[in-house]
């Protein structure tokens, strides 16, 4: 039976290779070193997590939730990158959080020196090797029906197998330090680096004792400090974030129900304003809407609420006309970001029109990579960028 990094390395071509180095402009050996540390660093991450029954169960769900089929196309995701929340990316990303909290910058920083490539790169890279594990993991518990502790028990039997190309920085931030490749870390706890400063410690004292006692001083005891070793505190796994819900009905009778900070809510606050100037100066972002990876596809099943939301309130507000603008990150080609973003742009305002809305109150286009709300350096950053908006130009 092929282990599960036998796995992963079948799914690391050298087409793929090739696509990324070209991409972010490194080395194919820069790229596989960063995805080769990164994947067992994952792994390393669920089982570190494996003590705690609630993060497990939560972290089990996650990856039995997700959908493989994105690992016969792993090339999309080093792309423009998705418009859409909740694409593999990001539904990697919310998993990754939970694994390693606050260490997700450290374990980039330690996986771009040990393998040579930009931070950047490696923060790309983990947007890749995320959905690449939770894909094959996600295929593991569906063929074999693995419960949580089915999980926990296959990773096991791997550990020693993705520990020992695990570099030994990364096990060291994840607690399983002498895990790793002692070779990247001489100084590793278990080692024997502590015993020649020991030895020294000890044959000094000799020298000190000898000459006391021939010198017939009065013996002194010398007290060696003491040591308290104290464990380090638990990390806190995060509690899911809190959804406040509204709903308000629309004189149509319609009854909008949505997130408190959710384009719905934003829109009709925005529509109902009278001191709200309609311009370009104000843009709100689809929080749930979802297109098909690397495509223009509306994801519908996921979609098609908001997306009536929306509709209810122009229908509601006949005045009002609106701007559709589509946004990528900085990934990739921009021309071909360009092109994608105005694609999704024009796909939600003709779902929109195919609703009821007169083509007149709806432009679109895409701006591409330009006008970021966040940082492109790193995932979440990115995955912010990639988005849909509306903007209210007259009501």
């Amino acid at each position: 039976m092929a282990s599960i990094l036998d796995t992963i390395k079948t799914y690391l071509t050298p087409e793929l290779l090739g696509e990324a180095a070209n991409i972010y402009g490194e080395n194919e050996t820069g790229i596989s070193k960063a995805i080769s540390s990164l994947a067992p660093a994952i792994l390393a991450g669920v089982l570190e997590k494996s003590g705690d029954s609630h993060s497990i169960d939560n972290i089990f769900n996650s990856i039995r939730n997700f959908d493989p089929t994105i690992l016969g196309n792993l090339g999309s995701l080093l792309g423009g990158g998705n418009l859409a929340h909740n694409d593999p990316k990001d539904v990697s990303g919310q998993l990754l959080g939970t694994i390693f909290g606050a260490k997700v910058p450290a374990i980039v920083n330690a996986t771009a020196s040990f393998s040579g490539v930009k931070q950047a790169t490696a923060s790309s890279l983990l947007g890749l090797a995320g959905p690449m594990v939770m894909g094959i993991l996600s295929q593991k518990i569906k063929v074999d029906g693995l419960n949580a502790s089915g999980m926990v028990s296959y990773l096991l039997s791997q550990k020693s197998n993705f520990m020992s190309v695990l570099p030994s920085g990364i096990a060291a931030m994840l607690g399983m330090v002498g895990s790793g490749n002692s070779s990247n870390n001489e100084k590793s706890i278990g080692g024997t680096g502590w015993l020649w400063p020991l030895l020294i410690l000890l044959g000094f004292g000799a020298a000190i004792a000898f000459y006391l006692k021939n010198c017939k001083a009065k013996p002194v005891v010398a007290e060696l400090p003491k040591v308290e070793v104290v464990a380090p505190a638990p990390v806190p796994t995060p509690a899911p974030p809190v959804i406040e819900k509204f709903s308000l009905k629309l004189p149509s009778g319609y009854e909008v129900i949505g997130s408190l900070n959710g384009i719905e809510a934003q829109l009709l606050k925005f529509i109902q304003d009278p001191a709200a100037k309609a311009g370009k100066d104000n843009w709100f972002d689809f929080d749930h809407l979802l297109f098909e990876t690397a495509s223009d596809q509306l994801n519908m099943e996921i979609s098609r609420v908001q997306l009536s939301n929306v509709y209810e309130i122009l229908k509601a507000y006949p005045a009002v006309t609106i701007k559709i603008g589509g946004y990528t990150d900085n990934v990739g080609d921009a021309a071909k970001n360009k092109d994608l973003s105005a694609r999704r742009a024009k796909t939600v305002k003709a779902a929109l029109v195919k609703m009821g809305i007169e083509g007149k109150r709806l432009e679109a286009e895409g701006y591409g990579q330009e006008h970021p709300v966040a940082e492109n350096t790193t995932e979440e950053g990115r995955a912010k960028n990639r988005r849909v908006s509306v903007s209210v130009r007259s009501k």
